[in-house]
Parts: structure tokens; sequence; C-alpha cells
């Protein structure tokens, strides 16, 4: 039988070793004991080695425990938000990362004529979510305003339903895009707990931030009853924000004139386009609805000019041979009433998330219209204050023809000396002759630098002529004979005179481009003379138009 020892010192080497070390070394001796330490054979020696195990282990745990708190600390010092953050519906729009949750509700009892104030917030922060809900059916005599930042008029002033997409009186309708979301209750009408007077869930979710504060306010002709829910983010002083600020623009036309464009979205400064929602109800029968040769978007006239040209109606909605009554977040038709091929209403909407369309100076964004009636929300971010710069345009422009030479080059550039000399004096007669035609002089007033030839001549209701050209006029005034530089921004062809003599040609055939002309202007009045033409071929599809800007020497 083996022989116990019943005396196992500890070793020096063991009290001054690591925690794991130690627990090793004892490990060891018990070991050394020859014996399975157990209920029944454990003497005190082994007892004091286990209680010294434990004691051991005791003291790791506290260790670890103590370098798990440090490192915690570390990971509590990183922060785990990014400094912004890209906003799901506008994602051009970078907003703080850090902010305080918030929502302010308000019981709505307006009285007639009164206003009633939904929000009101001071300091920075981001209305994220609006929610409304009213007792009343008819809100049209209700109205929104917002004002950000202390400004002198309201960013937004429109009436209620409108704002929320709801346009030209249509039936409530279910709309699900990323800017707005309208929750209708027609699919409840058969339960008697609902009243025939039940108004839809109005929502918004394109942010509207702000550095000072944030004022909302409700007013109607008539009491309205409701309830609203701003759900918002409220950020610290001295935040970094975002200059950008939300805008809202409403027009409406009943009907529209095929001889105007109608007006979507018109503003200066610097920002960019978020979306808009339209509609439609169809009063001429003559022909679809949606042919109408679509948007134009004239960017940047005094800076940078540019053009972005439709096709039809349904075409810039992302549509094809009509409407149907599909959503989705950046484009949709929330509302159609299919009476026939030619009796047709609709609401259309386009959210510029994946592709928006900034904005310098300026941003002139029309539609051609028939003579139907049209109504037209734009939402846009601009930065609060902004202005274009000053440039020196003509504003008054006289035009004559049309002239069936646009589609051949050879043809276009015929000598016209005739009409050049009529149209090359300081002063025009209402009419100008070439050979035994007699041709109206048009006025026409320019925007932004841009000269709009759209719906002066119309081959058919609204689309503008093609393959012919036109003669556009101006009087450039100076005060002293000096040199300078005529920036004109144009697609297709041009010859320009000054003072009655050529200047120069451009072929400008396969897109808008910019051309900058040296010139030498008198003292004076010099008239400026344009010929210029418009063919369905050019990129820009039915647009039809010129900028002019001029520009001092180098």
């Amino acid at each position: 039988m083996r022989k116990r020892n019943r005396n196992i010192p500890f070793a020096e080497p063991c009290r001054r070793s690591t925690p794991i070390r130690l627990a090793a070394c004892l490990l060891s001796k018990l070991a050394a004991t020859g014996e399975t330490a157990t209920a029944t054979t454990l003497n005190k020696p082994r007892m004091a080695l286990m209680a010294a195990l434990v004691a051991v282990g005791s003291i790791f745990m506290d260790q670890a425990a103590a370098q798990g708190a440090d490192k915690g600390g570390e990971l509590q010092k990183v922060d785990p938000f990014p400094a912004t953050f890209a906003d799901p519906a506008v994602p051009l729009l970078q907003l703080p990362a850090k902010f305080r949750a918030r929502r302010t509700n308000v019981a709505i009892a307006a009285a007639a004529g009164k206003p009633v104030e939904i929000f009101n917030a001071k300091g920075a922060g981001c209305v994220r979510h609006v929610w409304f809900v009213f007792a009343e059916k008819n809100l049209d005599d209700a109205e929104i305003e917002i004002t950000v930042d202390d400004a002198p008029e309201p960013q937004v002033r429109m009436p209620f339903r409108s704002f929320f997409g709801a346009l030209l009186g249509f039936e409530d309708y279910h709309i699900d895009s990323a800017g707005l979301a309208n929750f209708p209750n027609f699919t409840l009408t058969n339960d008697p707990t609902i009243s025939p007077k039940a108004q839809p869930g109005w929502n918004l979710y394109l942010p509207i931030p702000f550095s000072k504060g944030c004022r909302m306010t409700l007013r109607s002709e008539s009491p309205k009853n409701g309830g609203s829910m701003i759900d918002w983010q409220q950020y610290q002083p001295g935040v970094e924000l975002t200059p950008l600020r939300f805008h809202a623009q409403h027009h409406i036309a009943l009907p529209a004139s095929p001889s105007q464009p109608f007006p979507i979205a018109e503003t200066e400064g610097t920002g960019f386009l978020a979306g808009y929602i339209q509609g439609l109800r169809q009063k001429d029968h003559a022909d679809m609805v949606f042919h109408n040769s679509g948007t134009r978007l004239y960017i940047d006239g005094q800076t940078d000019p540019h053009v972005i040209g439709g096709c039809n109606g349904e075409d810039d909605f992302g549509f094809s041979w009509g409407f149907n009554e599909y959503q989705t977040r950046w484009v949709g038709c929330p509302y159609r009433n299919n009476r026939g091929r030619n009796d047709q209403d609709g609401v259309f909407y386009r959210f510029f998330g994946p592709d928006p369309i900034p904005f310098q100076s300026s941003l002139i964004f029309t539609t051609n219209a028939r003579a139907d009636d049209y109504e037209a929300v734009s939402y846009f971010y601009k930065v609060l204050g902004s202005k274009a710069p000053q440039v020196l345009s003509p504003d008054a422009w006289q035009v004559v023809g049309p002239f069936a030479d646009g589609n051949d080059l050879a043809a276009f550039k015929l000598p016209a000396d005739d009409i050049v000399r009529q149209l090359s004096q300081t002063q025009l007669p209402e009419k100008v002759t070439l050979g035994t035609s007699e041709f109206v002089v048009c006025n026409l007033t320019s925007k932004y630098g841009w000269l709009r030839l759209d719906n002066t001549f119309q081959r058919r209701t609204p689309y503008p002529l093609t393959e012919h050209s036109v003669y556009v006029r101006a009087i450039l005034h100076s005060d002293t004979e000096r040199q300078a530089v005529l920036r004109l921004c144009l697609d297709d062809w041009a010859i320009i005179y000054l003072n009655g003599k050529q200047v120069t040609m451009l072929d400008h055939a396969k897109e808008f481009e910019t051309a900058k002309i040296p010139i030498v202007l008198k003292q004076g009045d010099n008239p400026l003379l344009i010929k210029t033409n418009n063919r369905l071929s050019s990129g820009s599809t039915h647009a039809w138009a010129i900028n002019c800007v001029v520009e001092p020497a180098p």
C-alpha cells in the first residue's frame, strides 16, 4: 500500500506566481498525493489545497471582471452612431444621428377663422413625421402653414388636402409613397361604428429640419375638430445642421391654357427638387388626357443653364401607354377614373429619392398643358434666403415665324437679308413682310435668362412645332462701346446676328449646349437677332427654348 504524504508544503514559487500559474502549481501538488480528491479521502492538507484553489479562482475571476469593466468603459466611450445619416425619403439630405426623439400631440378644436397652433419648437431639430385626423368630412377650407427659422414668409402655405396629395376634390384615395401616406376609410363604410364623415389618416414623411425653430399652423373658415401627432427629433445646441430647408409650392388651373405652360415649381437660390404630385381632370375630349408633351425643367439659367425635357404625361411618371393604379416608393398612381380613351382623370406622384434634381441658382419646372383641370404640389429643399446672382439678360423679346426650313441645315443657312434687315431695326412694326407673306410679331418675356418658345407655335395642342424655325429678337443696351461675351444655351441650330451682321452659326443638334461668343457692343441699343429651330430628333425631346446672358469680356 502506498504511503501517504501528509505534509505538502506550499512552495515559495507558487505563492509568488500569477493566479493561473499558482492554480497549476497547486493542482500539481494535489496530484502528488496520489489519490483522487473525494469527500471520504480528503485530509487536511488536501482540503487546504482545495481551499487555496478556490481562493485562486476567485482572485482570477475578480481580475478578469476588472479587466472586462475597463474594456467595457472603453467601449462606452466609442460612439456607436455615425455623425449623420441619409433620410430614407430624401437621401440627399444628411441629418444628425444624435438626437432626442420627441412627439407633440394636439387635440384640435378650431373655431371658424381662428388659427390653431399645431407645433411650435424652439432651437434645432427636425420634424420626421406629421399625422392628422379630423371628424369633419369637408376640409376644402382648411389651410396648412409651416414656417422655420423665423423666415419672413412661410415655406408652406396651401390648402390642407393639396399638401397631403388629395387633389382636384377627388374622393379620398390611398397613397403609399416615400413622402406621403394617406389611409382613407372607404373600406369601412359598412361598419356602423364608423361615421360617414370619417376622414383619412394624413401622413407626411418628408423631413423638415430647422436650426432656430419651427411653427406649424392650421387655418379654416369653418370649425374643425381632430387631432395631430408631430414626431420630431431634438438636436443639441450648436449641432452642425444642413442649411437646406423644406419648401412646398401649390398651383392649380381650372382649366389650364395650352398657350401657357402649367407651373409646378419655380424658385431661385440653391437647393434640390425632392418630388411632386399632380392631378388631372379631363375637360378637353379631343385626345387622351396625358398627351401633353410632358414636363420641362429649366435649371440654373443664371449660372450653368441646362434642360431636362419630358415626353408625355404618363412617361414622365414611369408608366407606359396610360396610367394604372400602381404605387411604389418613388412613382405611382393612387387615383384613376377611366371612363373611356378620351375621358380620364387621375393623380400621379414622382419622388426623386434616388435621382434628386439639384439647382445652384434657379429652377423652372412646368408641364405643357391641355385645356383640362390641373393641380400640382412640388416639394423641394433650398438654402434659406439664397438668391440667384444678378446677370445681364434681356427680358423683352419679339418672335417672328414660323418658317418651314427647320429640318434641313442647308435650307436653314440660306441668306435671309430682307428679314434680317427688317428685324435689325431699333423699332419693329406690328407685322413683318417677307415676299408675299406677312408675319405677326409676338412679344415674349424671359425668366432667369430663359426664353421659352414651346407654347408660341404648336403643331397640335399642346405639342410645340417641330421641323420649323423662327427669329427671336431683343435689344442689348450698353452705356459705352465695349467688348462682351454672349452666352447662349440652346439645342439644334442657330444663326446669330448683332446690329444687322452675322456673328456666328451654332450646331447643337445633339442636345442643349452652351456657347460663349465674343461680341462688341456699341454705345446705345444693339439689336440682337437669333434664328433658331426645333427638331423632334434632338435629345431634348419637345423642349424649345434659348438661354441668353451677356457676360463681361475676360
